[in-house]
């Protein structure tokens, strides 16, 4: 069970790494959005190889999630950005602590959750 928790640490760190690591210096981008939905037991086959691969939400579809209370909304920017600002009820776990922080045992895996970074 322990080894379960870790890889689930793990296929997170790599889907929120790959959703905030390409950002287009040339045009301003939307805000992106990450779903990550948990499977039971994940398989490395079953993680993105690329960014591309990477699940995303609209905006609008996680707005209505958002007022529906149907997701769990995570922000792995770091402390002082969340500080700043964020999306009311959101979960700060920042990336470079996602696999070590405690708050993401108790986020039921069951549930939508959606990590942002901008």
């Amino acid at each position: 069970m322990p080894r379960t928790k870790y890889f689930i640490a793990f296929a997170l760190l790599l889907v929120v790494s790959l959703a905030c690591s390409a950002l287009s210096p040339a045009a301003p981008t939307p805000t992106r959005v990450v779903i990550v939905e948990p499977t039971s037991p994940l398989q490395p086959s079953d993680l993105p190889a690329t960014e591309d691969e990477v699940p995303r939400v609209p905006l609008e579809q996680a707005l209505t999630a958002y007022s529906a209370g149907a997701a769990v909304f995570i922000d792995v920017r770091s402390r002082d950005s969340f500080a700043s600002s964020h999306i009311p009820g959101a979960i700060n776990i920042p990336v470079n602590e996602i696999e070590v922080n405690a708050v993401l045992a108790g986020v039921d895996r069951d549930e939508w959750i959606i990590t942002y970074c901008t």
